[in-house]
Formats: C-alpha cells, structure tokens, sequence
C-alpha cells in the first residue's frame, strides 16, 4: 500500500510539472505574439458617428449603456445603430478593456441575453476597422470605434467625459 501510495504521488507530481510548464509556456506565447503586435498596429480607440452628427460628447456610463443596447434611441431623437467589430480583434479588445472597462466576454453575454430573452439585440457585426468606418459614414444615428489614425473626413470623433 506504501508504493501505490508513492507512485500515485509521483505521477500526481509528475503531472502538475508538465501542467505547470506548459502554463509557463502558454503565458509567455501573447507577451510575444499578441502584445508587441498590438502596441505597433493600434494606436488609440476612439469612438466615432457620422460627420454629420450633432453628438459631440457622451459620458462613460452613456457609453456603456449603448454599446450594453440598454439606451435605444438618441436624445435628440433616432434609432441608435451600433457596429462592433468581431470579438477577438484587438481593437474590440482594446475597446471593451479600455473604453467601457468590461471585458470582451462580458459584453458578448449581456448581447446574448438580451437577443436570447427577447428584451433586445445584438449590435451589427464588422469585419475591419475600414468597414466600421465606411458604414458609421452611411449610416445616420450610428456609433462605433476604431483605432484614431483610421479616422477620415466621414466620421467625427466623440468626446467621452
């Protein structure tokens, strides 16, 4: 009983190492391949309208009840029509960590809820920060984000207090 106790622990050791290892191996994978790309590939998030908007400010908990599709329609009036970009980007990430302190999952669930509980829906889905920016243009009442060096004369950059 002695060895099948000792051999059990050495394989439970032997076990827990490699699933240590391979941890230490996974965690320093992103530091390489996912942060350094991203620090060079985007800049800073902004949240962005059509030009022809009158919004020129919105707070932070404005913000989040919009892009959490509790708040519907704007003050002055109007359907909002909020575009995201697919859930892994890293400006999304970027975005939903930085802007609305959440994290990406999160929000996913509070979309599904909503869509799934019938009480709302989810946000229009884009590819690429050129789509977002080319249908936020096109479309009135429209919000999204993207990073600030894609910004053009389409779009106008919303101040967040």
């Amino acid at each position: 009983m002695n060895d099948s106790i000792k051999s059990n622990s050495r394989h439970l050791i032997t076990a827990c190492l490699r699933k240590a290892l391979l941890l230490v191996a996974f965690l320093g994978l992103p530091g390489a391949f996912i942060t350094a790309p991203l620090a060079a590939t985007v800049d800073e998030v902004v949240v962005i309208v059509p030009a022809d908007s009158s919004i020129e400010f919105l707070s932070k908990t404005g913000l989040r009840a919009i892009f959490g599709m509790r708040s519907r329609t704007w003050p002055q009036g109007g359907a909002i029509k909020v575009f995201v970009l697919e859930d892994d980007d890293p400006v999304h990430n970027l975005f939903t960590k930085q802007i609305l302190q959440t994290f990406p999952f999160n929000l996913r669930r509070i979309w599904d809820r909503r869509v799934y509980s019938g009480t709302g829906q989810s946000p229009s889905v884009v590819k690429t920060e050129q789509e977002m920016r080319d249908r936020i243009s096109m479309t009135a009442n429209s919000i999204g984000y993207i990073s600030l060096s894609r910004v053009d004369a389409g779009v106008k950059v919303v101040s967040l207090q």
